[in-house]
């Protein structure tokens, strides 16, 4: 049971990371952009997950890789 939720968490966040990679702004630094559009769509994903501390966890991960994202454009 535990398995089937965390393989249907990944492919949500991976289908709306796909969603979302496709919508980038054309305003502004592309780089950077791109690296905020992807942290919106893992944040969206990781707010379906029901408990508290799971889900600080997954928004706290995407945070950090989206500074790992904004570092490499520079």
């Amino acid at each position: 049971m535990k398995a089937i939720k965390a393989l249907s968490l990944s492919l949500i966040v991976c289908s709306v990371m796909l969603v979302g990679a496709s919508t980038t702004s054309e305003a502004g630094n592309r780089c950077t952009d791109h690296c905020a559009d992807r942290y919106k769509v893992a944040k969206d994903a990781c707010r379906l997950i029901p408990l508290k501390t799971e889900r600080k966890i997954c928004e706290r991960r995407a945070k950090e890789v989206k500074e790992d994202c904004k570092h490499r454009c520079r």
